[in-house]
């Protein structure tokens, strides 16, 4: 059986945007999430930043109306969510009831309604429902782990080229940066980082250990990037390279890691 459990925060309806929890909540969160992982019940989970930042949707009189928030009338929202398989709602419970929650935060233990709950009338009206689900199953997330001397300093740096982070997987020792839908950087300061592998760790300035390609829209797209990046430390290793069909550029970050950015023609990729 699936069940969310759906954290819920007093007070969070009017959290101003961008509003984050402190390091110590977070951290206390993480060794929550890390129960959960490795009692392999967890199936997702995330955090959700404050209504002040979203949006609704409402479809009164047939017409979509957006309506940006924060909402005056609400009272309880959603902060966060986690997606757990186990075999009873006792189980779930249990489980929400060890999550590290504060006075102000509530969680909510519902049940996902699987599609064999459904009568067969619902089954048929739902036809392709089952594919759906396991096609967005089937994605592919990759996550690249990178060891940094400073994570403040590489988050400062990082932060400069226009990434975000998930303040759900952060603490003092790593985060999670996020490159796109399913492309995420784990940046670990070196003592965590060596927990996670038996070798010694390359030094990056000095050995290639890795090339992190990233593409974009356009030549003008991947000069931009290059150059913020430049500008906020990073070190130019090579020059720009057009191969016609593709054009690409990169730089060393403050570790010495390399990112090429690349734009590919799409008349050639579709060729």
């Amino acid at each position: 059986m699936r069940f969310m459990l759906l954290m819920i925060p007093k007070g969070y309806e009017q959290a101003a945007p961008g509003a984050m929890p402190d390091a110590k909540a977070v951290a206390a969160m993480m060794k929550f999430n890390e129960d959960l992982q490795k009692a392999g019940v967890l199936v997702t989970l995330d955090g959700l930043h404050p209504p002040s930042m979203g949006a609704r949707v409402s479809f009164a009189g047939g017409t979509p109306k957006v309506t940006d928030g924060p909402f005056a009338e609400t009272k309880e929202v959603l902060g966060g969510y986690w997606m757990i398989q186990v075999k009873s709602k006792e189980e779930a419970v249990a489980w929400a009831s060890r999550c590290p929650g504060s006075d102000n935060e509530v969680i909510e233990v519902r049940q996902v309604q699987e599609f064999a709950d459904f009568p067969a009338d619902v089954q048929e009206a739902a036809a392709g429902f089952e594919e759906m689900q396991a096609q967005a199953a089937e994605r592919t997330k990759i996550f690249v782990n990178l060891p940094v001397k400073d994570l403040a300093r590489a988050v400062e740096f990082f932060t400069k080229l226009g990434y975000k982070f998930n303040p759900q997987f952060t603490d003092e020792n790593a985060t999670c940066m996020i490159v796109g839908n399913d492309i995420f950087v784990m940046l670990l300061v070196e003592p965590y980082f060596k927990t996670f592998t038996p070798k010694p760790l390359a030094d990056a300035k000095a050995s290639t250990e890795a090339l992190v390609a990233l593409s974009a829209k356009s030549r003008d797209e991947v000069n931009r990037i290059v150059e913020i990046a430049l500008a906020a430390g990073a070190r130019r290793y090579a020059e720009p390279k057009d191969h016609g069909f593709m054009y690409q550029w990169g730089f060393e970050d403050l570790d010495g890691h390399i990112w090429e950015h690349f734009w590919m023609d799409p008349a050639t990729i579709q060729e």
